[in-house]
């Protein structure tokens, strides 16, 4: 008989462990939501990612060595629409996603998730960390598992770095490399000029200071050698991922 599955994405940035609750003890909850549903029973297998765009302040470094622990993959992104196709791909009909996040992001996938939802998946959504903690504590009868369609347990989607370990993920996300995607990922979204000094983040660091003007001077070059072309460039780093196993950000 297969083992029945179930992916959750958790966007701890927008729903946060409540104040003077375990980590572990939310997990838990979690689980236990996943299989109260009744679609994924004993010996089952579940994932969880927990997603954030500033996990080193949210949770935290205490809190992300904790679940990460247990076995809770650990992302730095924004969103996390491909990550519901991805398992897809991977995990055929019928399985079930849950995902958790604030209302208002719940109905930005609405689209989203109702095509998979077509697609034979079963779909759980939760918002309300009261409805959560309602029940009294259940014993949890199914597997916690790493999901296998994500590229590393420490993932940074902005740098596109794949980390060995948790200590070389939060040490990436504290690196002028990472600050540096951070800004270029603003700028991108916000059509910012970088041409322009006074629309660039100096002051910051010496390091990050180098950076951003080497990427203003060469587009400066690109925008004159171009003649008449005006306004902001497009993102001028490589698109690729980074393993850290052979170059450990710094």
């Amino acid at each position: 008989m297969a083992v029945e599955k179930a992916m959750v994405l958790w966007n701890i940035s927008n729903c946060p462990i409540p104040d003077g609750h375990d980590p572990l003890m939310v997990v838990q909850r979690i689980q236990a939501a996943v299989e109260k549903s009744g679609y994924v029973r004993r010996n089952g297998e579940i994932s969880i990612t927990a997603i954030g765009d500033k996990l080193t302040e949210v949770p935290g470094e205490d809190v992300m060595r904790r679940l990460s622990s247990i076995g809770i993959a650990l992302k730095n992104a924004d969103e996390y629409q491909m990550d519901l196709y991805d398992w897809a791909d991977e995990n055929p009909p019928p399985g079930t996603m849950m995902v958790i996040d604030g209302h208002e992001q719940l109905g930005w996938l609405a689209g989203t998730l109702s095509e998979l939802e077509d697609k034979g998946f079963r779909i759980l959504k939760q918002w309300d960390w009261a409805a959560l903690f309602s029940d009294e504590q259940e014993t949890t009868t199914t597997s916690l598992v790493v999901n296998s369609s994500v590229k590393s347990p420490w993932f940074c989607e902005v740098c596109f770095v794949a980390a060995p370990s948790l200590e070389d993920f939060t040490t990436h996300l504290k690196s002028v490399k990472h600050a540096y995607g951070e800004w270029d990922r603003h700028a991108s979204k916000n059509n910012v000029d970088r041409t322009d000094p006074a629309n660039l983040p100096f002051g910051r660091s010496n390091e990050l200071d180098l950076l951003l003007n080497q990427d203003m001077v060469r587009r400066q070059m690109l925008t004159s050698g171009r003649g008449r072309r005006r306004g902001p460039l497009g993102p001028l780093r490589p698109r690729h991922t980074f393993n850290l196993t052979h170059s450990k950000a710094s």
